[in-house]
């Protein structure tokens, strides 16, 4: 295999040289450079990429950052990111930070070592500056900054949760438990006021009791349910994810309920696992793989310096499936 080391020594220069010709061209005399190209030409010798994308000041990478890599919400936005990345010849980076700030700097560091390009982050676990700006090309989705300048990509949270309470309404329920994520987090805060403006629009004040909050997982799920059957009687559940949704369904059937005659149950995702389980689950479908695509879409337009939108909003849809019920009688 022909290196560098073998383009020097017929060029008659050294190492560095060579580099500098690949790397800054305009910096190495004429005869020099003639010297050293015609070296390679007669090596063969195939530049490699980290030294290509140097001279661009490219690196034809991005880095998507995760909170859970667990969680397999992201698996088909990570899928749609790939999809429009390769398609304009970049790869991608997968960062997971654990839900850390710290394990994301490691990875923001990245661009501003230009080992990267730029960010997807699909997490708000960002440090505090990013809450208005960011010193690096990035794209925010799903979870974002609302008094920030970073263009981001997302559904709209507070309505979407509206239409899943106002589908429960309408089906009579009006026990109502609500089971949501970590309440600094703003989708959770988005989601909660959706709740909120549904129960207050048929002259219902959400009652504490009857909320518990979880982390997303599925035993967050099955633990914020056992907590909420202690505290209050409800016909129906909206929980903030999928993945909740099935652990307070395993808790509900393991207590003797039946789902959805004893209890109708809304989730939020339609995950893949969410119309197979029995029975199926009610859900707000997010479009994954198109949030993916299009977040990508709006890092290359940062990435070439082109109008990016500040924010795409991205339309949800309300799933029936089998979780769901009109309410019980009462007798």
């Amino acid at each position: 295999m022909v290196t560098i080391k073998d383009v020097a020594r017929l060029a008659g220069v050294s190492t560095a040289t060579v580099s500098r010709t690949l790397v800054h061209p305009e910096l190495v005399k004429v005869r020099t450079r003639q010297k050293v190209e015609l070296a390679i030409q007669e090596t063969g010798y195939t530049p490699n990429a980290t030294a290509q994308n140097l001279r661009n000041s490219e690196s034809k990478t991005v880095i998507v950052i995760v909170p859970d890599i667990a969680n397999m919400f992201f698996a088909d936005i990570v899928r749609g990111i790939q999809l429009v990345a390769q398609k304009h010849g970049y790869k991608v980076l997968l960062g997971d930070t654990v839900h850390t700030v710290e394990q994301a700097n490691v990875y923001l560091d990245l661009v501003r070592a230009r080992q990267a390009d730029g960010v997807i982050s699909l997490t708000s676990e960002l440090p505090n500056s990013y809450r208005y700006k960011s010193d690096i090309p990035m794209v925010t989705a799903c979870e974002y900054f609302s008094e920030s300048s970073i263009p981001t990509v997302r559904v709209d949270n507070h309505s979407s949760a509206k239409k899943a309470v106002d589908y429960l309404l309408e089906l009579g329920h009006r026990n109502i438990g609500c089971i949501t994520g970590p309440m600094e987090n703003p989708i959770c805060i988005a989601r909660k006021a959706g709740f909120d403006e549904s129960m207050n629009s048929v002259g219902l004040e959400p009652e504490p009791r009857k909320v518990e909050a979880g982390d997303f997982s599925f035993d967050s799920g099955y633990i914020a349910f056992r907590r909420l059957v202690k505290q209050c009687s409800m016909t129906a559940l909206f929980c903030f994810n999928d993945m909740m949704t099935l652990g307070a369904i395993k808790a509900a059937q393991e207590m003797g309920l039946r789902i959805p005659e004893d209890l109708s149950v809304v989730g939020f995702d339609d995950l893949l696992f969410s119309q197979y389980c029995s029975p199926s689950i009610t859900t707000i479908k997010q479009p994954q793989k198109l949030i993916g695509e299009t977040a990508m879409k709006v890092l290359i337009k940062v990435l070439n310096k082109e109008q990016a939108p500040r924010e795409t909003v991205i339309p949800t849809q309300l799933l029936v499936r089998g979780s769901s019920t009109v309410a019980p009688q009462k007798i």
